[in-house]
């Protein structure tokens, strides 16, 4: 078991790696998280309190939560630097910046593939365990697949849907004018949700089974009806679909492309340039379907294309595949487990 050593901020919540050594309550605004861990009951590191006799030294807390902290951050610095080891940061955010410790190693969950920098890791995200939910395993139809979405895709306000455009038209503009549809990829999930959902709602190609919503329902500060209204409408949508569609939001990853594998669905990931945990580890072509960003407007077709080249077994094993994946090495508790192991 790997040795750490940390300084605890009083008041600041502890990343969940930290929670069966010291057994608090986590404390959290994002509705449904503290279930991503109900699972991590043994403690997966062994807490030391002389730096000398760590393997590493660990950030406890979030990093956006001390990022402003600059005593803090450099009083970690000093005493990593003096004993000669690492730092294990965590970041569940959106942000794709840079964590301003060195010799860190980085565990985040949103960043650009072309950008990745060294010492960092894509982490899933902390997605509950939904399989308790209802049957997973759909049968292969001749009919249309279906895909589903249920989310965040129409605009708050005025004010929503111009920020949006905004934000959205440089990179747009960009790869009409370079033909570099790449550049898309740094567009917030707002709009290109709205673009594919627009385009999928139109064909005849697949069946959509969308619930569309204006607000993000996965935090308290946001919701905007019942939460446990919310979670029912959003699981039964995905044990509904034979595809779950997967656009990233204000990050660059998504949190239903996690839940829909505890559930068996194969998702459909738009890719934004994305770079997915564990890559090379696990299998991912044999249970996602990705859509190049180029392709988008394409999506109904392609889909439907690799519907029409499924078999029973093949869609079958698929959603096997898929919810293994989940349990071996994209929960929260196995991946920490593993990034225990072999990463830090």
């Amino acid at each position: 078991m790997k040795r750490v050593f940390f300084e605890r901020l009083p008041g600041v919540p502890l990343i969940p790696l930290l929670l069966p050594n010291l057994q608090e309550e986590q404390s959290t605004r994002q509705l449904f998280q503290q279930e991503a861990f109900r699972d991590l009951t043994e403690p997966l590191v062994e807490v030391v309190t002389d730096p000398a006799q760590a393997d590493v030294h660990l950030l406890p807390h979030h990093y956006p939560l001390v990022a402003r902290n600059t005593d803090y951050l450099g009083r970690c610095r000093r005493t990593a630097k003096r004993h000669n080891k690492r730092i294990v940061v965590f970041w569940n955010g959106d942000s794709t910046g840079p964590v301003a410790l060195e010799n860190a190693v980085v565990f985040r969950t949103s960043q650009y593939d072309s950008k990745m920098r060294n010492g960092e890791h894509i982490m899933p995200a902390y997605a509950e365990d939904l399989k308790g939910k209802g049957l997973f395993v759909r049968d292969k139809t001749d009919a249309p697949p279906v895909i589903g979405f249920c989310g965040w895709a129409q605009y708050k306000n005025a004010k929503n849907a111009v920020g949006s455009f905004l934000q959205a038209l440089p990179h747009e503009a960009y790869a009409l004018l370079t033909g570099y549809p790449q550049s898309q990829s740094f567009i917030k999930g707002l709009w290109l949700r709205r673009r594919i959902l627009s385009r999928l709602s139109k064909s005849t190609r697949i069946t959509p089974d969308f619930v569309l919503r204006s607000s993000h329902s996965a935090h308290a500060k946001t919701i905007r009806l019942d939460p446990a209204q919310a979670r029912k409408e959003y699981v039964d949508n995905l044990l509904a679909s034979d595809f779950a569609l997967c656009i990233r939001g204000d990050g660059n990853y998504s949190l239903r492309f996690y839940e829909a594998l505890s559930l068996g669905r194969v998702p459909i990931l738009l890719n934004t340039d994305v770079r997915l945990p564990l890559e090379g580890i696990v299998p991912y072509s044999s249970f996602v379907l990705t859509i190049h960003i180029a392709d988008m407007l394409r999506i109904d077709e392609i889909v439907a294309d690799f519907w029409s080249c499924q078999t029973d077994q093949s869609f079958l094993v698929m959603q096997l595949e898929a919810r293994n994946a989940f349990e071996k090495y994209l929960s929260s508790p196995r991946y920490l487990a593993y990034a225990v192991e072999h990463l830090f």
